[in-house]
């Protein structure tokens, strides 16, 4: 059947991807534990790249999907792991070995990605309370209160003066 070749070839189409996919977070996970900013500017460039082909792959698998759900007599809107059920055992033996395999590596690509997220957002507020340490000590003054006593740590704001005003 044509469209059991069709299907394995995109299955197989989109492992690759995940797989690729996979290879470049764990690289950026790494990255991240470097702070290797410029690395993590080009895996998140192939990153994007990796997405758009995967949500490409995704397009032709839906469609893939819908003509092997026809031919099964079956709506269109049927899932992968329902057209198994019905499909002949010769199909089925080339076709679910990918599905599963997809699966897999789809689910620890969720994970890695979640991590690094993780891992980038911890990252981000270890910069922002450095900066906002920073501010404090820098905007920070001694003045004299209503009284005249002295008031320690007195905030006082920075001020950028543009001179083009």
């Amino acid at each position: 059947m044509a469209t059991a070749n069709r299907l394995t070839d995109i299955l197989s189409e989109q492992l690759m991807v995940l797989n690729e996919l996979q290879k470049t977070l764990n690289d950026e996970q790494k990255a991240i534990a470097n702070l290797d900013t410029p690395l993590m500017e080009v895996l998140n460039n192939q990153k994007e790249l990796l997405i758009a082909r995967q949500r490409t792959i995704a397009e032709n698998l839906r469609a893939a999907l819908t003509e092997t759900a026809g031919q099964l007599g079956m709506p269109p809107s049927v899932t992968l792991s329902e057209m198994l059920e019905k499909m002949p055992a010769s199909m089925r033996a080339r076709v679910e070995p990918l599905q599963q395999a997809v699966k897999q590596t789809g689910s620890a690509v969720s994970v890695v990605a979640n991590q690094n997220r993780g891992m980038l957002e911890r990252f981000l507020g270890v910069v922002n309370e450095s900066l906002s340490f920073i501010l404090r000590i820098l905007n920070t003054s001694n003045t004299y209160g209503v009284r005249g006593t002295y008031l320690n740590n007195t905030q006082s704001g920075a001020v950028m003066i543009n001179r083009e005003a």
